[in-house]
Protein backbone atom coordinates (compact mmCIF):
# COMPACT_ATOMS: atom_id res chain seq x y z
CA UNK A 1 0.00 0.00 0.00
CA UNK A 2 3.18 2.26 0.27
CA UNK A 3 6.10 3.05 -1.69
CA UNK A 4 8.93 2.22 0.61
CA UNK A 5 11.22 4.66 -0.99
CA UNK A 6 9.45 7.42 0.57
CA UNK A 7 9.34 6.20 4.06
CA UNK A 8 8.17 9.71 5.31
CA UNK A 9 5.46 10.32 3.34
CA UNK A 10 4.20 6.67 4.30
CA UNK A 11 4.64 7.24 8.23
CA UNK A 12 2.53 10.11 7.89
CA UNK A 13 -0.23 8.69 6.10
CA UNK A 14 -0.01 5.97 8.78
CA UNK A 15 -0.12 8.26 11.73
CA UNK A 16 -2.78 10.21 10.17
CA UNK A 17 -5.04 7.24 9.79
CA UNK A 18 -4.40 6.17 13.06
CA UNK A 19 -4.47 9.89 14.96
CA UNK A 20 -0.56 9.77 15.71
CA UNK A 21 0.06 12.70 13.58
CA UNK A 22 2.20 14.50 16.75
CA UNK A 23 4.32 11.27 17.92
CA UNK A 24 5.22 10.57 13.73
CA UNK A 25 6.44 13.89 13.94
CA UNK A 26 8.27 13.77 16.61
CA UNK A 27 10.28 10.56 15.47
CA UNK A 28 10.40 11.77 12.05
CA UNK A 29 12.00 15.25 13.64
CA UNK A 30 14.64 12.69 15.81
CA UNK A 31 15.43 11.02 12.47
CA UNK A 32 16.59 14.45 10.72
CA UNK A 33 18.85 15.26 13.90
CA UNK A 34 20.69 12.04 13.64
CA UNK A 35 21.51 12.44 10.14
CA UNK A 36 22.17 16.09 11.06
CA UNK A 37 24.62 14.34 13.56
CA UNK A 38 26.01 11.75 10.93
CA UNK A 39 26.65 14.44 8.70
CA UNK A 40 29.05 16.04 11.50
CA UNK A 41 30.56 13.15 12.12
CA UNK A 42 31.16 11.91 8.66
CA UNK A 43 32.43 15.36 7.10
CA UNK A 44 36.22 14.42 7.50
CA UNK A 45 35.56 11.10 5.81
CA UNK A 46 33.60 13.04 3.04
CA UNK A 47 36.00 15.29 2.27
CA UNK A 48 38.79 12.75 1.67
CA UNK A 49 37.04 10.51 0.19
CA UNK A 50 33.97 11.89 -1.35
CA UNK A 51 32.87 9.79 -4.14
CA UNK A 52 31.32 6.24 -3.35
CA UNK A 53 30.05 2.90 -5.08
CA UNK A 54 26.80 1.16 -3.61
CA UNK A 55 26.64 -2.12 -4.40
CA UNK A 56 23.68 -4.74 -3.26
CA UNK A 57 24.25 -8.83 -3.77
CA UNK A 58 24.62 -12.06 -1.89
CA UNK A 59 26.97 -13.81 -4.33
CA UNK A 60 29.04 -11.32 -6.78
CA UNK A 61 27.24 -12.92 -9.84
CA UNK A 62 24.61 -11.27 -9.60
CA UNK A 63 25.28 -7.33 -8.14
CA UNK A 64 22.74 -4.58 -8.48
CA UNK A 65 24.18 -0.40 -8.10
CA UNK A 66 22.97 1.65 -5.76
CA UNK A 67 20.05 3.83 -7.15
CA UNK A 68 17.30 6.06 -6.37
CA UNK A 69 15.16 2.99 -5.84
CA UNK A 70 17.38 1.52 -3.02
CA UNK A 71 15.47 4.40 -1.13
CA UNK A 72 17.28 5.03 2.49
CA UNK A 73 20.15 2.69 1.70
CA UNK A 74 21.33 5.11 -1.32
CA UNK A 75 19.72 9.01 -0.38
CA UNK A 76 21.21 8.40 2.96
CA UNK A 77 24.50 8.17 1.18
CA UNK A 78 24.00 11.46 -0.63
CA UNK A 79 22.22 13.03 2.22
CA UNK A 80 25.84 12.74 4.20
CA UNK A 81 27.61 14.64 1.37
CA UNK A 82 28.62 11.50 -0.35
CA UNK A 83 28.23 11.22 -4.53
CA UNK A 84 27.91 8.09 -5.75
CA UNK A 85 29.46 6.69 -8.36
CA UNK A 86 27.57 4.86 -11.60
CA UNK A 87 28.28 4.52 -15.08
CA UNK A 88 26.42 6.65 -17.60
CA UNK A 89 24.20 3.94 -18.87
CA UNK A 90 22.53 3.00 -15.34
CA UNK A 91 22.19 6.89 -14.10
CA UNK A 92 18.75 6.94 -15.22
CA UNK A 93 17.68 3.23 -14.31
CA UNK A 94 15.10 3.84 -11.24
CA UNK A 95 14.12 0.01 -11.01
CA UNK A 96 14.68 -1.79 -7.92
CA UNK A 97 15.91 -4.66 -10.04
CA UNK A 98 17.59 -3.32 -12.88
CA UNK A 99 19.65 -5.77 -14.96
CA UNK A 100 22.56 -6.89 -13.07
CA UNK A 101 26.14 -5.75 -13.47
CA UNK A 102 28.58 -8.11 -13.89
CA UNK A 103 31.98 -8.39 -12.27
CA UNK A 104 33.49 -7.52 -15.82
CA UNK A 105 31.88 -4.17 -15.18
CA UNK A 106 33.80 -3.34 -11.95
CA UNK A 107 36.75 -1.38 -13.88
CA UNK A 108 34.31 0.83 -15.25
CA UNK A 109 33.76 2.09 -11.35
CA UNK A 110 36.84 2.61 -10.12
CA UNK A 111 36.49 6.03 -10.22
CA UNK A 112 35.31 5.18 -6.63
CA UNK A 113 37.24 5.81 -3.60
CA UNK A 114 34.89 3.69 -1.39
CA UNK A 115 33.06 0.89 -1.72
CA UNK A 116 29.68 0.08 0.21
CA UNK A 117 28.19 -3.91 -0.69
CA UNK A 118 24.82 -4.18 0.46
CA UNK A 119 25.14 -8.25 1.42
CA UNK A 120 22.20 -10.58 2.01
CA UNK A 121 21.87 -14.28 2.44
CA UNK A 122 18.24 -15.68 1.86
CA UNK A 123 18.94 -19.01 2.60
CA UNK A 124 17.03 -20.34 6.43
CA UNK A 125 19.14 -18.86 9.28
CA UNK A 126 21.30 -21.19 11.37
CA UNK A 127 19.79 -21.25 15.03
CA UNK A 128 21.39 -19.00 17.05
CA UNK A 129 20.99 -16.32 19.86
CA UNK A 130 23.51 -14.28 18.98
CA UNK A 131 22.23 -10.73 16.79
CA UNK A 132 25.95 -11.12 15.65
CA UNK A 133 25.64 -14.56 14.41
CA UNK A 134 22.69 -13.35 12.23
CA UNK A 135 24.55 -10.76 10.49
CA UNK A 136 27.52 -12.84 10.01
CA UNK A 137 25.27 -15.15 8.30
CA UNK A 138 24.15 -12.21 5.79
CA UNK A 139 27.26 -10.99 5.27
CA UNK A 140 29.58 -14.16 4.81
CA UNK A 141 29.12 -15.50 1.31
CA UNK A 142 29.19 -12.40 0.04
CA UNK A 143 32.64 -11.43 1.73
CA UNK A 144 34.27 -14.37 0.51
CA UNK A 145 33.39 -13.73 -3.17
CA UNK A 146 34.58 -10.73 -2.97
CA UNK A 147 38.26 -11.87 -1.84
CA UNK A 148 38.40 -15.20 -3.79
CA UNK A 149 36.57 -14.90 -6.72
CA UNK A 150 38.72 -13.50 -9.81
CA UNK A 151 36.85 -11.30 -12.79
CA UNK A 152 38.23 -11.62 -16.57
CA UNK A 153 41.14 -9.32 -17.04
CA UNK A 154 40.39 -6.04 -18.86
CA UNK A 155 42.31 -3.30 -18.89
CA UNK A 156 44.77 -4.58 -16.97
CA UNK A 157 42.54 -5.30 -13.74
CA UNK A 158 42.29 -8.97 -12.44
CA UNK A 159 40.08 -9.61 -9.77
CA UNK A 160 37.81 -7.10 -7.26
CA UNK A 161 40.59 -6.52 -4.83
CA UNK A 162 42.83 -4.92 -7.93
CA UNK A 163 39.83 -1.86 -7.22
CA UNK A 164 41.91 1.22 -5.85
CA UNK A 165 38.99 1.33 -2.99
CA UNK A 166 39.91 -2.37 -2.46
CA UNK A 167 43.38 -1.61 -2.23
CA UNK A 168 43.49 0.90 0.14
CA UNK A 169 41.02 -0.83 2.54
CA UNK A 170 37.68 1.48 2.13
CA UNK A 171 35.30 -1.50 0.70
CA UNK A 172 32.47 -2.26 3.63
CA UNK A 173 30.03 -4.75 3.94
CA UNK A 174 26.73 -4.00 5.52
CA UNK A 175 23.55 -6.04 5.52
CA UNK A 176 20.95 -5.17 3.31
CA UNK A 177 18.35 -5.95 5.67
CA UNK A 178 19.20 -2.53 7.51
CA UNK A 179 17.70 -0.07 4.88
CA UNK A 180 15.75 -2.26 2.33
CA UNK A 181 14.30 -4.10 4.95
CA UNK A 182 13.51 -1.01 7.61
CA UNK A 183 12.78 2.04 5.48
CA UNK A 184 11.63 3.83 8.12
CA UNK A 185 13.34 5.42 11.49
CA UNK A 186 14.93 2.15 12.85
CA UNK A 187 16.24 1.32 9.69
CA UNK A 188 18.05 4.67 9.08
CA UNK A 189 19.36 4.91 12.66
CA UNK A 190 20.55 0.95 12.52
CA UNK A 191 21.92 1.94 8.92
CA UNK A 192 23.61 5.32 10.35
CA UNK A 193 25.12 3.59 12.86
CA UNK A 194 26.54 1.22 10.82
CA UNK A 195 27.99 4.21 8.35
CA UNK A 196 29.68 5.77 11.14
CA UNK A 197 31.21 2.32 12.89
CA UNK A 198 32.20 1.04 9.37
CA UNK A 199 33.68 4.91 7.69
CA UNK A 200 35.18 5.77 10.60
CA UNK A 201 37.33 2.75 11.35
CA UNK A 202 41.27 2.69 11.59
Amino acid sequence: MFDATAPETSLRAIAQAINRTEQAERVLTQTEQQIFVARKDLAAVVAAHPTLLLLSSFDLQNMYLGNSAHGICSSLIEEIGFQLVAPLEFEDSDSIFPAPISLETLPQLNAADSVIMLGSNFSPPKLSNSDDQFETDQLADIKQSWQVNAILPWRGFTNAQSLDASKAGRVYFIPAYLCLGLPGPIGTELYLDQLKQQLLSP
